[in-house]
């Protein structure tokens, strides 16, 4: 594991393009966000021929992996607002992809599930899915790979306040 450097100093903003081009590389964010935008165009474009959205695959895959999960259960997992997920399982519901039935545990809690066509399709998705997966892993080594991930991990723990693992 690589050093950790503590002492960061994020410049103000200052002014013309070569400040803007030099406090740009070391403002993390920018760059995080500019990859999740890419992989998401990627992602919502290889979709659109399914006809889902990629929250609505988010949850369908979630689903098929682990039958019987809650809306609560499902935001997390697209990481999506519980508001959003009710949207997605609704539209999911209409189109008969996915079924909903009261909990045997909480009345008021509703389960989904993948009805065999939401199965079929979600597994047809997948495929071109894992391919922009697939794209974004070979342009690494396994062992960048495994950095990127962790350091990604260190990033969602900091900004969530929680230690990261490992530390």
């Amino acid at each position: 594991m690589t050093t950790m450097s503590r002492s960061v100093t994020i410049p103000h903003p200052r002014r013309g393009r070569r400040a803007l081009v030099e406090d740009t590389r070391v403002r993390l964010g920018l760059h995080i966000k500019a990859a999740e935008q890419a992989m998401m165009a990627a992602k919502t474009e290889a979709l659109r021929g399914f006809g889902i959205t990629v929250a609505q695959y988010a949850a369908m895959l979630s689903l098929y992996y682990v039958p019987e999960q809650s809306s609560a259960q499902l935001a997390r997992a697209a990481a999506v607002t519980p508001q959003t997920m009710a949207t997605v399982i609704s539209k999911l519901e209409q189109k008969n992809l996915v079924t909903r039935h009261p909990s045997s545990d909480h009345a008021k809690v509703l389960i989904a599930s993948l009805t065999p066509a939401g199965e079929a399709l979600v597994l047809r998705a997948d495929e071109v899915a894992r391919r922009i997966e697939q794209r974004m892993a070979e342009a690494f080594s396994a062992e960048e790979r495994e950095q990127l991930t962790e350091m990604l991990a260190r990033v969602t723990a900091v900004l969530r306040d929680e230690p990261a693992v490992g530390q």
